[in-house]
């Protein structure tokens, strides 16, 4: 089943969640400047939005080579696996968000909800939400696949179809 509409299908996105947040863990490929994909393992959480969106969130380090490459592509796979060969993938623009309110709600996510999921985010060494040494990740996918079906951006349709 492909559904191609604005917001994700219901049922897509509730599995979509439901399998990445049991996980935990994603592999995230960006493009870099030599367009060589390079992965790494991150651990995004998944909010949804009372308008039926999705965003992801993650912390990372300024300084790390995701940084460079989102700077020129700012687009991410984030690929799930688990042993039982349940999978899930979004496709994602991607931006950083280093204003206040977004650092302190997605510190403030990840540490309400419990572990393995959830962690207290000092973990990253630093104290709190304004530490220079960390940025915040907004990722919002404009394609989903899972088990029970694909979701595309409607926008995205025609692009898909001439690759």
């Amino acid at each position: 089943m492909v559904v191609e509409s604005i917001r994700p299908d219901a049922a897509i996105l509730d599995e979509f969640i439901r399998v990445a947040h049991s996980i935990v863990w994603c592999s995230l490929a960006t493009v870099d400047r030599r367009q060589r994909p390079r992965s790494r393992v991150v651990h995004p959480y998944w909010e949804r939005g009372a308008d039926g969106d999705v965003t992801g969130w993650l912390f990372t380090r300024p300084t790390t080579p995701k940084v460079a490459h989102l700077a020129r592509r700012p687009h991410v796979s984030c690929s799930y696996w688990s042993p039982t060969h349940e999978t899930v993938v979004a496709e994602c623009d991607a931006e950083f968000a280093d204003d206040e309110p977004s650092r302190r709600t997605v510190w403030e996510l990840f540490a309400a909800v419990p572990p393995p999921l959830g962690f207290d985010p000092r973990i990253l060494g630093v104290d709190d939400h304004r530490s220079p040494a960390i940025t915040v990740l907004r990722m919002t996918p404009w394609r989903l696949t899972t088990a029970g079906g694909l979701w595309r951006r409607d926008d995205c349709a025609k692009l898909d179809q001439s690759i």
